[in-house]
């Protein structure tokens, strides 16, 4: 049998639950008058319960908040001139010159949450405002203008074709394989189950051995991962 942590997490939440209806017949049943007992006993099924029925059923999200969630996610496009890279959070544009950029690293470590494409340049990124500037967007602006890094993770619109748009201007670019992952090198099992007209898949793999976690897709003096961290630290 294998080691299924998503059924242990609800196991364990479903014992939350049976101990907090426990405790409440228990004091119903001798007559508690203790408010603080059926307090306890109440988190102990509420919390516990809004997990599991989130893990097990899901909740709707409305169309309106897809909208605005879509409307506040970052963009990037590309032409001759460069890439633009869109934050409507902060209201501004990140323009990056083909000319200024110096290496491009693509980093996808299995501790972080998000795959990313770190731009380093040979002067700070041009920002075009779009409209006037939030408090956000006045405290972090300054910061910004003054990095000669950029970095794109991987929910931003567009993040999958940044290969695409390099290979049109830049001849010596390294192949990368955005699917790839460090979990998931051989499929060992896999189990396909369909509950209330949702088809579920369970799979279960093994770590790639030769998996990388940061890339250098292009470089101006054509430097391995390992040169320019030891140039970073020189």
């Amino acid at each position: 049998m294998k080691f299924n942590p998503l059924l242990v997490i609800k196991l364990l939440l479903g014992l939350f639950i049976c101990i907090g209806i426990a405790l409440t017949i228990l004091m119903m049943v001798h007559d508690s008058k203790v408010v603080g007992a059926y307090v306890v006993s109440g988190i102990f099924i509420l919390f516990p319960g809004i997990i599991l029925y989130g893990m097990t059923v899901g909740f709707r999200v409305s169309e309106k908040t897809i909208t605005r969630q879509i409307a506040q996610q970052e963009s990037v496009t590309s032409d001759h001139k460069g890439l633009s890279y869109q934050i409507p959070l902060l209201k501004t544009t990140q323009f990056i010159s083909w000319e200024i950029i110096e290496t491009i690293i693509y980093s996808n470590y299995h501790s972080d949450d998000q795959a990313q494409f770190s731009f380093y340049l040979t002067q700070p990124a041009f920002q075009i405002a779009s409209e006037k500037p939030g408090w956000l967007a006045k405290v972090l602006l300054p910061l910004i203008k003054t990095s000669k890094k950029v970095v794109i993770y991987e929910n931003c619109i567009n993040f999958c074709e940044i290969p695409k748009m390099l290979e049109k201007h830049f001849s010596s670019i390294n192949p990368v394989d955005i699917n790839e992952v460090h979990g998931k090198g051989t499929l060992l099992s896999s189990k396909t189950t369909l509950r209330e007209n949702t088809i579920q898949i369970e799979e279960y793999w093994k770590p790639n051995p030769n998996f990388e976690p940061e890339k250098v897709i292009y470089d101006r003096y054509n430097r391995t991962i390992d040169e320019l961290k030891q140039s970073k630290n020189s």
